[in-house]
């Protein structure tokens, strides 16, 4: 009878202590889980931020962000939104190279991250975080008065010249709102004499808009009178030619919903890397609608592309990391 008591005793015994091993091990998990940051665990971390543009040479700007308290940020979970007049372009928050105080790819209190950013005028900029698509910070910032970035007028001379006449064909090229943008509607391969010579730091910039898909809508800077499939940009269209935008760090391709969508394009490292001649002599615009490959360019509605506020400039790498003005 004693030995079935000690057994019967045993159960409630052994439960106990069961319990308390559970009790032990989600204590320790909550430990775990309590100590990620609010990124990892899948919420919007809450920080404070500074956002502000200083001048960085002639025709640049340096866009400078600022981690003033609250959460660590993790760079590889953000995006920032630049929206600047009717243009957005979005970027990564790892595509800012100019970095000071980080380390292990994280943002704390006093870390500071800076990208040359060529805007026209006031901008809202927005941090994102990916995993949940919420806007962490949201700031207006203005230019410096001492910055005015040099836009091509395309008034003077308008891109009327076929470039590769076998490829230009039905469809027209115009030039709009006083010479700041160029429509195209069409099957339209047009240039316009602009000379400058690429290096490893020039950058191309433009905005972007189209209702109506082709088979490819570009952008490049060529050399001479035959089409160099690596020197034109696309950013839209069903047939994948030239170097795609989206090949660069933080840029996308265009999507017809988008509306006007800004590009930054390091085009000069592109040209360097792949040996092309820097000594560029045209601007090269097309909207291709081939009738031979099924796109026809007389349809009720022809593919179409407009590209506006066109600059070519040197970006600066070597930045300073002073601390930035807040604005």
């Amino acid at each position: 009878m004693r030995r079935g008591g000690e057994r019967g005793q045993s159960a409630p015994i052994g439960t106990l202590l069961m319990v308390a091993l559970v009790l032990v091990a989600a204590g320790a998990a909550g430990v775990v889980i309590f100590d990620l940051s609010p990124d990892l665990l899948g919420n919007a971390p809450s920080a404070s931020i500074d956002v502000s543009v200083e001048t960085n040479g002639p025709d640049a700007q340096t866009l400078a962000i600022r981690h003033r308290g609250g959460d660590d940020l993790r760079v590889d979970a953000f995006d920032v939104v630049v929206r600047d007049g009717d243009g957005v372009s979005r970027l990564t928050l790892s595509a800012f190279e100019n970095r000071s105080g980080i380390s292990d790819g994280v943002v704390d209190a006093g870390d500071e991250l800076r990208t040359t950013q060529l805007l026209s005028g006031p901008a809202t900029v927005q941090l994102i975080h990916r995993p949940t698509d919420a806007v962490v910070d949201e700031q207006r910032v203005t230019i410096p008065s001492d910055s005015s970035p040099s836009v091509v007028d395309f008034e003077s001379s308008a891109p009327t010249q076929s470039f590769e006449d076998n490829q230009d064909g039905t469809g027209d090229t115009t030039v709009e709102d006083g010479g700041a943008t160029v429509q195209q509607s069409g099957n339209q391969w047009k240039f316009v004499d602009r000379d400058y010579t690429v290096t490893e730091n020039t950058t191309l910039v433009f905005e972007f808009r189209s209702t109506s898909m082709g088979e490819i809508h570009g952008i490049g800077l060529e050399d001479d009178q035959d089409q160099t499939g690596g020197r034109v940009i696309e950013v839209y269209g069903d047939q994948y030619w030239g170097h795609d935008v989206a090949n660069f760090d933080g840029l996308e391709r265009y999507q017809q919903s988008d509306g006007w969508v800004r590009y930054e394009v390091p085009i000069g490292e592109h040209y360097e890397a792949n040996g092309y001649d820097g000594n560029t002599e045209y601007i090269v615009f097309i909207t291709d609608c081939d009738t031979n490959s099924g796109c026809t360019p007389d349809r009720e509605d022809p593919p179409n592309s407009r590209f506006r506020n066109v600059r070519i400039y040197e970006n600066d790498s070597s930045a300073s990391l002073a601390p930035a003005s807040v604005t």
